[in-house]
């Protein structure tokens, strides 16, 4: 019964757990990505129309509509430098994101006081370049290569160059922070010597849970030519790996489970061996081959539920103390402590766990043992 409970217990917390960093992922790209990107399927870039914009915004969900301008870069800081993704957003970008709550350091700015472009730069690209904000007095250079820099003989006519002070360092996740720097579109317009084009339209919903539906009427009216996509499918292998270690976690929780019911069936099987007696002395009053079995199975199933139940009881309750007072802290994620998550489905799956393996565990030795005494 110990062992049923620890294994219970174990598996509320263990996935709890994996829920609490999912969920603190999926929030971290919620303030970076946007709930639906459109791109262009057989170009890069596209250019804004308003026809285009116009069929969007009637779709009736849709709230925020952004424009996006995004390309590979060299970034130059002192004596550093380090190739990056330059992300242009326009103004809609700080009211649909969260980034107030990715920076690191510094602020969450496009502009200046003055009106002067800023760029907010991702933790492992200051790194590589030695960016302190604090100290941060100089400007960094940002390097475009033009569409004919392989013919150029001299740096300058092989980039375009434009220079722009860092605002903030925000930090994401690995992938994005040693990606994306985020800059004005018009600062990258002007950079890559262009006007009115754009790498993506970037939506806010008035409810994010239609995600899928008003992909489904966005890519119905805009037809072939545009990819339409959820937020789950911009970072698609994240969510299904972050799925997939959590149910393959399940599984091998399940099996370590189902072994600790061998002292259940061990235990079940010495107490039919210890009632040997009192089975004949129950089967000469009149009682039936199945009421014997039944008496059995009933015990051991009280006694796998009873530690399985109590187990899992015992973890909601660690999973709810750790949710509301983080008893145990962490370091190097963005949180102070531990984030946890308890989910219904998680405790419906594991009650389904240990009702099948205490059914198994109880039906063994009442079917098993008592088949052996030949009685009839």
């Amino acid at each position: 019964m110990f062992g049923v409970g620890v294994g219970a217990m174990a598996l509320i917390m263990v996935l709890s757990a994996f829920n609490g960093i999912n969920s603190l992922v999926e929030g971290l790209y919620s303030s970076f990505d946007a709930e639906i990107r459109i791109e262009a399927v057989n170009s890069k870039t596209f250019y804004d129309n308003a026809e285009i914009r116009s069929k969007i915004l009637s779709v009736e969900e849709v709230a925020i509509i952004g424009r996006s301008l995004e390309e590979t870069v060299l970034i130059k800081y002192k004596d550093s430098q380090t190739p990056a993704m330059i992300k242009g957003v326009d103004s809609t970008f700080m009211a649909r994101s969260g980034m107030d709550s990715l920076m690191w350091a510094g602020d969450a700015e496009l502009y200046a006081e003055n009106g002067n472009p800023k760029l907010m730069v991702g933790y492992f690209v200051a790194e590589k370049l030695g960016l302190f904000i604090q100290n941060a007095l100089r400007p960094m250079f940002v390097y475009a290569a033009k569409s004919d820099a392989s013919k150029s003989t001299t740096l300058e006519n092989a980039f375009y160059i434009e220079s722009i002070s860092p605002s903030g360092v925000f930090a994401v996740n690995q992938d994005i922070d040693a990606k994306y720097t985020v800059a004005p579109i018009e600062f990258v317009e002007m950079l890559l010597q262009t006007s009115g084009e754009v790498t993506a339209y970037e939506l806010q919903l008035h409810d994010a849970n239609k995600a899928k539906v008003v992909q489904a009427q966005l890519q119905e009216i805009l037809g072939s030519e545009y990819e339409v996509k959820t937020r789950f499918q911009q970072n698609e292998i994240l969510y299904k790996t972050n799925n997939t270690e959590k149910w393959a976690t399940f599984l091998i929780l399940s099996f370590i489970l189902l072994i600790a019911t061998f002292n259940v069936i061990g235990s079940l099987t010495i107490l039919i061996l210890d009632k040997k007696r009192d089975i004949f002395v129950l089967r000469g009053m009149g009682a039936t081959l199945k009421t014997i079995r039944r008496i059995f199975f009933v015990e051991g199933l009280l006694i796998s539920l009873t530690g399985g139940f109590t187990g899992l009881g015992l973890g909601i309750l660690l999973v709810f103390l750790q949710s509301q007072f983080g008893f145990i802290p962490v370091e190097g994620l963005l949180v102070e402590y531990y984030p946890v998550e308890l989910q219904l489905m998680d405790v419906i799956s594991i009650s389904t766990i240990i009702i099948v393996i205490g059914s198994l565990a109880a039906m063994l030795p009442s079917r098993v043992v008592l088949g052996r005494f030949n009685i009839r």
